[in-house]
């Protein structure tokens, strides 16, 4: 039995067989043409990608089908296209040129610090590297499984996943992805356990078909087990099963306080799959539909795509209540044509509501779909991100009462289906929030940015990561401050970061005042149980 340990990216147990997939290949020689016929190989190149990104597409849906589109997307990149042919005009070949411009581009958008927009390079790599392919003449066959297995490979890439039998998908282990990468995002919305950073010994062919145990909780993974080891893994796997339908019988199951309040449990979304997903699994509402996710379909969505999709997340609610944020897009975040100039410290930049005085236009347009998709289908909150100023609250609603005003009268809409909260995410939004309560009708909180703004702490630099803790007193101090003006002002108030989904963050949370609080999907049923049992346990004693 040989022992190899990485880090867990996705929760979960396995047992089955190895199939190994290493596309590294070394020593690759290639002969550089004139400039002139690289740049029209690089071309040429382009065209086969992209009809190979279609054909892919076409059996794919959710959220892999958005990342084929974001990746074609970025095909047409203007500065992405631009670095490509002028490291092709300096005659470094097309193929390594694309290669130079993976690593220049990816570079950057690591450099800007944003998590998202580090999960984002794991896809343009997989776009790019398929461009390397074609010009190399190398096979861009994908995963191909025709039996149950435990895939072991260097990297698995989201294209690979939009061609996989998910039936035949028993586990993955990587030698490359870290735990944010979109594969294994996917892996984890997908239920399939997950191992990345393993030492990539494991990559020998030689493994192939040998018996393996995954852990995807410790990031452990036994090759060749012995009878010992299976026995447990199998034993293990059976109590999950077990644990699995004993927790989904949480699902509709309610928070009761000792006073008889309620605590209500929302999702956290990205489309109307995983709306339809949460609401399966129980969830309550949707406290948050992140509506920039539109900017991965195509660099800038129009009015049609807008008013398909947010009718789309109104319908798979099922009735139950749904909050869309308007763009949260900027200098950290860019996406299609919105974007400033390069910013020294673009997380404090020009970004979400305070991009409406420079992109006036998109954001009329997007209230204009919102305002319809509520005529249409049902009311619906919507709530404005990054507030920090009284004037950006009031110069927004401004504008969205007037194209609500002109919609009626145009006798485009006939009720008025919207109810606007904001975002508390940044310390002056909580400190004003007796001020900015007059405006709207509820107040989210997000405890990412809320956290790292008022610490000084960057939520995604390692560095700064013993000064990141949403449980510091200067948090909860800011927090129940805003619980206490909602109260005052009688609107809602929920939190929807990630600490919403952690036990301990939960409980203070429910015990300043929060009433509701929206999560992942599949933390929903868990913190259910955790709740109930806490407060089982203080109705005993």
């Amino acid at each position: 039995m040989i022992k190899y340990v990485g880090n867990a990216a996705s929760g979960g147990l396995s047992v089955g067989k190895i199939k190994v997939i290493n596309r590294r290949i070394t020593g690759f020689k290639r002969v550089v043409l004139a400039t002139h016929r690289e740049k029209a190989l690089y071309e040429a190149a382009v065209i086969l990608a992209k009809d190979e990104l279609h054909r892919l597409m076409m059996g794919s849906d959710g959220e892999h089908r958005d990342i084929l589109n974001f990746q074609l997307v970025m095909l047409d990149d203007f500065g992405l296209n631009r670095m490509i042919q002028e490291h092709i005009a300096a005659d470094n070949g097309a193929a390594r040129s694309v290669e130079m411009a993976m690593e220049e581009y990816c570079q950057r958008l690591k450099n800007i610090g944003d998590e998202y927009l580090m999960r984002r390079t794991g896809d343009i790599r997989d776009v790019l590297g398929r461009l390397v392919d074609i010009l190399d003449g190398r096979s861009r066959e994908r995963f191909k499984l025709t039996e149950p297995a435990v895939i072991v490979a260097d990297e698995i890439l989201p294209s690979d996943l939009a061609s996989i039998d998910r039936r035949y998908a028993l586990g993955f282990i990587t030698a490359g992805g870290s735990y944010q990468s979109h594969a294994n995002i996917i892996a984890r919305t997908m239920g399939i356990p997950s191992v990345c950073g393993v030492d990539s010994e494991i990559l020998n062919p030689l493994n192939n078909g040998r018996k393996v145990c995954l852990d995807g909780y410790s990031g452990e993974v036994f090759v060749n087990p012995n009878d010992g080891t299976l026995a447990l893994f199998n034993h293990r796997i059976l109590q999950e099963k077990r644990a699995k339908l004993s927790l989904m019988a949480l699902k509709e199951k309610k928070i009761v306080l000792s006073d008889g309040d309620h605590v209500e449990i929302y999702a956290n979304c990205n489309d109307p799959q995983d709306i339809s997903m949460a609401v399966n699994n129980g969830a309550a509402g949707i406290g948050l539909v992140r509506s920039e996710i539109l900017f991965m379909k195509q660099s800038l969505p129009t009015f049609d795509s807008q008013l398909e999709f947010y009718r789309s997340c109104i319908q798979a609610a099922d009735g139950k209540p749904v909050t869309i944020r308007t763009f949260d897009v900027g200098a950290d975040k860019p996406a299609g044509n919105v974007s400033v100039d390069k910013e020294p410290n673009p997380a404090l930049g020009v970004r979400g509501v305070r991009l409406q005085y420079i992109h006036r236009e998109l954001f009329e347009t997007q209230i204009k779909a919102l305002y319809i998709a509520a005529d249409m289908e049902r009311p619906i909150n919507v709530m404005i991100p990054m507030i920090s100023l009284e004037k950006d609250v009031k110069d927004y609603l401004d504008m969205a009462y007037g194209v609500r005003d002109r919609l009626m009268a145009d006798g485009v809409i006939k009720t008025d289906g919207i109810t606007w909260g904001i975002m508390i995410e940044t310390p002056a939004a909580a400190l004003i929030s007796d001020v900015l309560a007059k405006y709207v009708s509820f107040f989210s909180i997000g405890t990412n940015d809320l956290t790292q703004y008022t610490l000084a702490a960057d939520r995604v630099n390692v560095g700064a990561a013993p000064y990141y803790d949403p449980m510091h007193p200067a948090v909860l101090k800011l927090m129940e401050i805003t619980v206490e003006n909602a109260r005052k002002a009688g609107i809602k108030v929920s939190v929807c970061g990630e600490s919403a989904a952690d036990v301990v963050c939960a409980k203070a949370y429910i015990d300043i005042g929060i009433r509701c609080l929206s999560m992942a999907q599949n933390a929903m049923i868990p913190i259910k149980r955790h709740l109930t049992e806490e407060r089982e346990k203080t109705a005993v004693r």
